[in-house]
């Protein structure tokens, strides 16, 4: 019989608390299995502890972001956004004149991106150059921001307050001083050093009317939840005409600054892309200003941010903005494509390989299908417990005839993928569940053209610097690496 003194236990609050939070995470995790029975585990063995866990690293909040992104694409043209309704009308009538009807369009993965994506634009006439690490980007980016007439839009997952970050805003206060429209948008996980150093706060409030830094999902410890929704898009757009979109985050170590240690030199990619595309990566951008800033649309972009596209190429692109909002979980349906659809060769690169085991098995499927199936990861990752969970998956993946390769030299966060030598894609997502699921990513598809032949040569030159696995090593490893890598690989839900 119940006494209603057991109300005032010190245990019972505890309890009730539990019970609250094991019932929210059987309700919300319903669609993920796997994770929901990750998170019951978790909370349920370790109390107090699993539930501080849970609240930092379990609840996502996607479903509300979700919502939140469709009414801002719904609502882009609002009462001042109507000001450039004709302006964006002669944009939407000239872009339909550079949708692709080549050979490239009617190819079956262009016909099942087109499903996935129906919103999204195959467009023909880009020009895409590759850039190699950030000794060659930052010069280049730096060139065109200080030619930049009307408007700089920058978005970062990482911004580091180093030499790199002063060089990059120095530069955007002095284009901001001379009227250009400048906005910047940063992780606020990502960029957390460098959002409480002095350098970056003088910026993060300066008084500049036209000079806007804002940080996409500012933390809170009374909302630690949104420590998960994170913006992991690298996205610079000068004045609607050019825009770079990759891997590399401002940051000194990509430029391999002789103040950072050389153990934490990082090898990536990027390009620098004009073309009719142009415009959908800038559409991007304002969609994420708008979520942070909860500005209408309209408020937030100038006449200069979308200018009549104008052919500068012959490469065929496709921009894909992943997450809640614009299309979830398009990042793993970008990868399922390009497993499902090889037929020859598929190569990926990706400095974390945790993508749960769903992917794995659709790489081991392809191999069986007689593609040749080859990843390249780094052989000195940045983050042991990920290389620990991904070693994991190497025996199954080397056993089915996926072919490994390890790069040499500095941790490599290059992040591409090609299929049969005739289209990729790349961007900011890993091929981990994180990327899969939660974070905001920005990638773009390619095709034909000079850039097309650049991947392919790059492709080439990272396995010339990179060392086979071979499945002797990966299942004669020590039996206590063997033990951490199935432990750390327990948490690829949250990695």
């Amino acid at each position: 019989m119940f006494h209603i003194e057991k109300l005032f236990e010190p245990q019972f609050p505890l309890i009730l608390l539990h019970l609250i939070v094991l019932v929210s995470i059987c309700w919300t995790k319903r669609r993920e299995p796997s994770e929901a029975l990750f998170w019951l585990l978790i909370v349920a063995l370790l109390p107090p502890i699993g539930i501080v866990l849970y609240l930092f690293f379990g609840i996502t909040r996607v479903d509300r972001a979700d919502w939140m992104i469709r009414v801002i694409r719904g609502t882009f043209l609002d009462e001042r956004g109507r000001l450039w309704r004709d302006e964006r009308q002669k944009i939407a009538r000239r872009l339909e004149e550079f949708t692709s009807d080549s050979t490239i369009a009617n190819a079956p993965p262009s016909q099942t991106l087109d499903r996935l994506f129906p919103d999204t634009l195959l467009l023909k006439g880009n020009h895409v150059e590759l850039l190699r690490d950030g000794s060659s980007v930052y010069p280049r980016m730096l060139e065109d921001i200080r030619a930049a007439k009307s408007s700089i839009r920058l978005q970062s997952f990482i911004f580091m307050s180093d030499e790199v970050g002063k060089r990059m805003l120095n530069a955007l206060e002095e284009k901001a001083r001379e009227g250009v429209d400048v906005k910047v948008l940063f992780d606020s996980v990502g960029c957390f050093k460098s959002y409480f150093s002095r350098f970056f706060r003088k910026y993060l409030f300066s008084r500049i009317p036209n000079f806007q830094i804002q940080a996409f999902s500012r933390l809170n410890l009374l909302m630690p939840w949104k420590f998960q929704l994170r913006n992991h898009r690298k996205l610079l757009v000068i004045d609607g005409r050019v825009a770079y979109s990759g891997g590399i985050n401002i940051a000194a170590e990509n430029e391999r600054e002789s103040s950072i240690p050389r153990n934490r030199y990082i090898h990536d990619l990027h390009c620098r892309i004009t073309g009719p595309a142009v415009t959908q990566f800038t559409e991007s951008f304002f969609r994420d200003w708008s979520y942070t800033t909860r500005q209408s649309p309209g408020d937030c972009y100038c006449a200069g941010d979308f200018r009549l596209p104008e052919r500068s190429g012959n490469t065929t692109l496709r921009v894909v903005a992943s997450g809640p909002g614009d299309h979830y979980q398009g990042t793993r349906k970008l990868f399922f494509t390009a497993a499902s659809t090889a037929r020859r060769s598929l190569t990926i690169m990706t400095p974390y390989l945790v993508p749960g085991s769903s992917y794995i098995e659709a790489l081991c499927m392809a191999a069986a299908r007689g593609v040749e199936v080859r990843i390249i990861v780094p052989e000195r990752n940045n983050h042991f417990y990920v290389d620990m969970a991904a070693q994991n998956s190497y025996p199954t993946l080397l056993r089915s005839g996926v072919r490994i390769f390890r790069k040499t030299g500095i941790f490599s966060h290059t992040k591409a993928l090609l299929v049969d030598n005739e289209w990729g894609f790349m961007g900011s997502s890993n091929c981990d569940s994180r990327s899969f699921r939660l974070n905001f990513e920005l990638d773009f598809c390619f095709g034909g053209g000079d850039f097309l032949q650049s991947m392919c040569e790059q492709v080439r030159l990272e396995l010339n610097d990179s060392n086979e696995l071979l499945l002797f090593e990966a299942e004669t490893r020590p039996v206590w690496r063997q033990f951490l890598s199935g432990c750390c690989a327990l948490l690829t839900p949250i990695l």
